[in-house]
């Protein structure tokens, strides 16, 4: 059912498109950009079975929807497969879970990985870079953020503890917590790359 086309010089938007009636156009599209998703949401939830998850799950939803993908020039295609990553990703973080809908109504088994490949995810990671970033957004933070996300977050105290230690009201350590993790989010991203 390719076609018999080539498809290494094709656009991503005209395979994309022609993935329609040409199964082979999406494999090809898909191998383009797995790596990339792979290494999206390994960079942001650090965990390489959920990024696997994350990213079958995308490719499933992008597969299934393909029909209404409308081109809308260089790098639309992309734009439209990291769209799809970017709500899965929100989706996870609300909800702490990956959603299995798209890979099931597809009838896909889900990948578990082995330790081999869990490494290989995790060398998409770069800890340094993260751990970098993430002093550099708690060191901007006020220092009574800095104290109650350090002390709710990195130690796990009560909001109660938090407020005895920090000396204020529990309604304002909640309220420290969750403007320092705002600010954090803003700070570190979780933008799909351009």
């Amino acid at each position: 059912m390719s076609g018999g086309h080539d498809t290494s010089e094709r656009r991503d938007e005209d395979l994309l498109l022609a993935s329609v009636v040409d199964r082979a156009a999406f494999v090809a599209f898909y191998h383009r950009h797995a790596h990339g998703l792979l290494a999206y949401f390994a960079r942001r939830t650090l965990d390489a079975q959920t990024a696997a998850d994350l990213t079958a799950e995308t490719v499933a939803d992008a597969f299934a929807g393909r029909a209404r993908y409308r081109d809308h020039g260089d790098g639309s295609a992309a734009a439209w497969l990291y769209t799809i990553a970017r709500r899965k990703l929100d989706r996870f973080i609300r909800r702490r879970t990956v959603e299995r809908t798209a890979r099931e109504r597809l009838g896909l088994e889900r990948l578990v990985l082995d330790d081999d490949e869990v490494e290989r995810v995790e060398a998409l990671i770069d800890f340094a870079e993260i751990g970098r970033a993430v002093a550099g957004a708690l060191a901007a933070l006020n220092p009574d953020q800095r104290d109650a996300v350090r002390l709710r977050v990195l130690e796990g105290e009560s909001y109660a503890q938090v407020a005895r230690e920090l000396g204020c009201s529990e309604e304002t350590a909640r309220a420290r917590v969750s403007r320092a993790l705002r600010r954090l989010a803003r700070e570190l991203g979780t933008e799909a790359p351009a």
